[in-house]
């Protein structure tokens, strides 16, 4: 159940920051979908099932995106044994179990933004493009706090019952 529910979470985040949010507020710069398969992890804690769950939405998100195979799939992996040497390191517990507080929302808001920036460079340096989209600077890091409140809240409510953390 843990995969069907982040896949339609993702897939909703995919086209929220693929066709509405261009077409509509003519916002080209979100990151809703990598912030999904981040916030999945950090959320979830690195495990096998959320590694495969991260991959397969990585080569999912590629394939809408029109990138070659392990463009977003390699950053993700990179990402992931970060996070994974993070949680090591500073033996930081797995959020779900502090679901609900604002004030540990705020700070995985912030630290999953500080993932995707990674991600995104990591993803760009590989994609051969530019980096435009951290150039704007103070704008561009609310507008991700702000989306990754936004899903800490969708994942709050999709994911309140201990099984699905198993």
């Amino acid at each position: 159940m843990f995969g069907f529910k982040l896949l339609l979470i993702f897939v909703t985040a995919l086209l929220f920051d693929g066709l509405l949010l261009p077409a509509f507020f003519n916002f080209r710069d979100s990151m809703l979908s990598l912030l999904v398969i981040i916030i999945a992890i950090l959320y979830m804690g690195v495990q096998r099932q959320t590694i495969i769950l991260g991959l397969s939405l990585s080569v999912l998100s590629e394939l809408f995106r029109g990138l070659s195979l392990g463009t977003m799939a390699i950053p993700f992996l990179f990402t992931a044994t970060l996070v994974y040497l993070t949680q090591r390191v500073l033996d930081i517990k797995y959020t779900h179990r502090a679901r609900f507080s604002v004030g540990r929302s705020f700070i995985l808001a912030v630290v999953s933004t500080i993932f995707v920036c990674i991600f995104s460079v990591f993803l760009f340096s590989l994609a051969g493009q530019n980096i435009e989209i951290l150039s704007g600077g103070l704008f561009v890091g609310l507008t991700i706090i702000l989306e990754a409140l936004i899903l800490i809240f969708v994942f709050n409510v999709a994911f309140n019952k201990n099984t699905d953390y198993r």
